[in-house]
């Protein structure tokens, strides 16, 4: 056997009609298989959170995290942190 068993293998061995190759989101392109975050989810919600209170609490010269979610479905895209721009950060 020198095929590669990698996900679409057993994708397509687990629905030997489905698409090949990754299946995306109409709204925010992301591969429906991979399991993210959800901002329209409760538990999800409060780890977007968490994590947002992390990064500020762990790193000084970050001002502010803004996760990115998709409008539609609430997917995770992405965090954007700001950084504090002041010299004083940097000695």
């Amino acid at each position: 056997m020198n095929k590669p068993l990698d996900r679409d293998y057993f994708k397509k061995k687990a629905n030997p009609k489905a698409k090949k190759g990754p299946q995306l989101t109409e709204c925010c392109t992301q591969d429906v298989d991979r399991d993210i975050l959800n901002e329209k989810n409760k538990d999800d919600r409060e780890l977007i959170e968490d994590y947002c209170e992390r990064s500020l609490l762990t790193y000084s010269n970050v001002e502010s995290v803004t996760p990115v979610c998709c409008e539609d479905c609430g997917r995770l895209i992405q965090y954007v942190s700001t950084l504090k721009s002041d010299k004083e950060n940097w000695k």
